[in-house]
């Protein structure tokens, strides 16, 4: 590949970190558009239609090819560019229609019986088809984009419509009718100011070590270490610590592996056989915690070493985690940052990147002396 052509892919990469495609999406487009410019002999309209002659098979077994190609003329503005089409909002119903009432029923029914959702995640999907059929008798691609339209004619925010998509999605999929839809771009964002500093982690971690139960130190430093959401962490054994190592389904029934730091381990070890701790690792007083217990505890542990209560809550320690790795890392890889904390996409990650009010001030002053 010639230099021109190493330039485009380098702009287009970057371009596709921006659209919020999922990381395996990202990822599948970069191999697809790498293998077309290193073999047409032309980056246009024509050399995609030749490519694509040359490579039927290929083609056949992998669906991102064509988009991926037809994405990068696009983004190049010489050919197959997307031309937005006019969608009328769907009008409400009447009435649910029976027969939509039923299938409503046994996909709840379905989503209990056969998969490992939360009750919470469970009444989005009820609630989020409950709309979609108050508005369209069928689940098609025209009445989900109408549907979409209706949804932000009424001002919802992207957020909800997004949790509306996925749910119209996974309803698709039980019907065993897959709809793909695309969803309304939200920028994310990370308020860093209420992320504990090093200072605060290790001030609460020494507070912690006082105690006489020296369990409540290993929770704090697991969440620390690991980047594990708090449903994670309520899977954690004693003996997870100990390997060094878990494969645990999260989020969105994915699997993915947790290392533990290598000091973790060591004093983990040296605190079990002490103690003879084995099995879970966030049992309380009255048996395993759950996540309101846990959060009543750290609100109490913040508020006696002078950390702001907004800083004190599980997830804080995720973002904690993802912020001193990306400081503390030589080469700053965001990608590598989304695997351990799961991310579907690249995206979702780069928020990190943020720095706070006083990072910026401090760091404002050191550039700007001129």
């Amino acid at each position: 590949m010639d230099s021109n052509r190493q330039n485009i892919l380098t702009n287009y990469i970057s371009y596709l970190y921006t659209t919020g495609r999922t990381y395996d999406t990202v990822g599948k487009y970069i191999k697809h558009v790498t293998d077309f410019l290193e073999s047409t002999k032309e980056v246009n309209r024509r050399g995609y239609l030749n490519y694509k002659r040359e490579n039927a098979d290929v083609m056949v077994r992998h669906s991102l090819m064509c988009p991926a190609i037809c994405d990068l003329l696009s983004f190049l503005n010489i050919g197959y560019g997307k031309r937005e089409k006019t969608v009328k909002p769907l009008e409400k119903l009447d009435v649910i229609s029976e027969k939509n009432k039923k299938q409503l029923h046994d996909f709840i029914i379905w989503l209990t019986d056969n998969n490992d959702y939360s009750s919470h995640t469970v009444d989005i999907y009820y609630t989020s088809m409950k709309k979609y059929f108050e508005y369209a008798n069928e689940v098609n691609m025209d009445n989900c984009r109408r549907f979409i339209k209706s949804l932000e004619e009424e001002k919802l925010s992207p957020a909800t419509i997004r949790l509306r998509i996925t749910a119209i999605e996974k309803f698709s999929k039980w019907m065993k009718k897959p709809i793909e839809l695309n969803r309304p771009k939200i920028k994310r964002k990370l308020d860093v100011n209420n992320v504990p500093t090093e200072e605060e982690y290790n001030r609460l971690l020494d507070f912690l070590k006082t105690k006489s139960n020296k369990d409540y130190y290993f929770f704090i430093k697991v969440l620390g270490t690991t980047g594990a959401r708090l449903s994670e962490f309520l899977q954690f054994t004693w003996e997870d610590m100990a390997a060094g190592e878990v494969t645990l389904r999260g989020k969105g029934n994915k699997y993915r592996r947790f290392f533990f730091q290598k000091q973790l381990r060591q004093e983990a070890m040296a605190y079990m056989k002490e103690n003879g701790k084995t099995g879970l690792l966030a049992v309380g007083k009255f048996g395993a915690l759950t996540q309101r217990g846990f959060s009543q505890h750290l609100k109490a542990w913040g508020k006696h070493c002078g950390i702001d209560s907004r800083k004190m809550h599980a997830h804080a320690f995720r973002h904690f985690f993802a912020k001193m790795y990306l400081k503390k890392s030589k080469n700053k890889d965001v990608v590598q940052l989304a695997d351990l904390l799961g991310h579907g996409s690249v995206d979702t990650t780069r928020i990190y990147l943020q720095k706070s009010y006083d990072e910026q001030k401090r760091d404002f002053n050191q550039s700007v002396t001129w």
